[in-house]
């Protein structure tokens, strides 16, 4: 990813985020691509050679994701940055819907095909299917550290927690299998994080301009 060179510090701190994420998952694509036979195949997803069902079944790394050293927790205590990352936006959304660090990660990997559109080909090669262009639930967590039986981390992507409640991440395709489900960053959420405050379209009817009344906040 490009570096940051806008002069919004907020904005900076985004794309420094994103860019660590993109390390993570440079380093997946690499170890994958050292044990996948075909790496190039344009036709990936659309079939399983003899080949790779047995990269599948013999080797440990066939998922090909990288070993953290410290692996996000599930179920740890929200995130608490400090200094200027405090003030950020990420930060920010974070204390108000109780993220922990590994909600504040998914939500990140969850992101960055909408910051720079490259990552969309790297999530096709990497959940072995070119027209899954964003990360599975699986692959978040793979990418996070965690592993996918944790029970504590795959509650986060529930239904009913901070993530998806607070509608700060969708899951699709409900009808495949939890760990393959594709995540999106809604596109509003996104352009918050971005710096854009526009309301929701979908609000423009419910807000009025605001007004100052005479001997309010005086």
């Amino acid at each position: 990813m490009a570096s940051p060179d806008a002069v919004d510090p907020d904005h900076c701190h985004l794309l420094a985020r994103a860019a660590a994420v993109e390390r993570r998952i440079r380093h997946a694509v690499e170890l994958r691509r050292s044990t996948d036979p075909d790496p190039d195949d344009d036709f990936r997803g659309l079939y399983l050679t003899d080949e790779n069902v047995v990269r599948l079944l013999d080797e440990e790394g066939a998922r090909g994701f990288p070993a953290l050293e410290e692996p996000l927790a599930g179920g740890e205590s929200p995130a608490a940055p400090s200094g200027e990352e405090a003030g950020s936006r990420l930060a920010c959304l974070a204390r108000e819907f109780g993220l922990t660090a590994l909600d504040t990660e998914i939500l990140l990997i969850a992101l960055v095909p909408d910051l720079d559109d490259r990552f969309e080909a790297f999530y096709g090669y990497l959940n072995d299917d070119v027209s899954r262009r964003r990360p599975s639930i699986g692959l978040a967590l793979g990418l996070c550290g965690v592993a996918l039986s944790d029970p504590a981390a795959r509650a986060r992507l529930a239904a009913g927690a901070p993530l998806r409640a607070g509608g700060l991440l969708l899951a699709e395709d409900l009808s495949r299998p939890f760990l393959s489900r594709a995540l999106r960053v809604p596109d509003r959420v996104a352009a918050h994080l971005l710096g854009d405050d526009t309301p929701d379209p979908r609000l423009a009817d419910l807000l009025a301009p605001w007004q100052a009344v005479p001997g309010v906040g005086d």
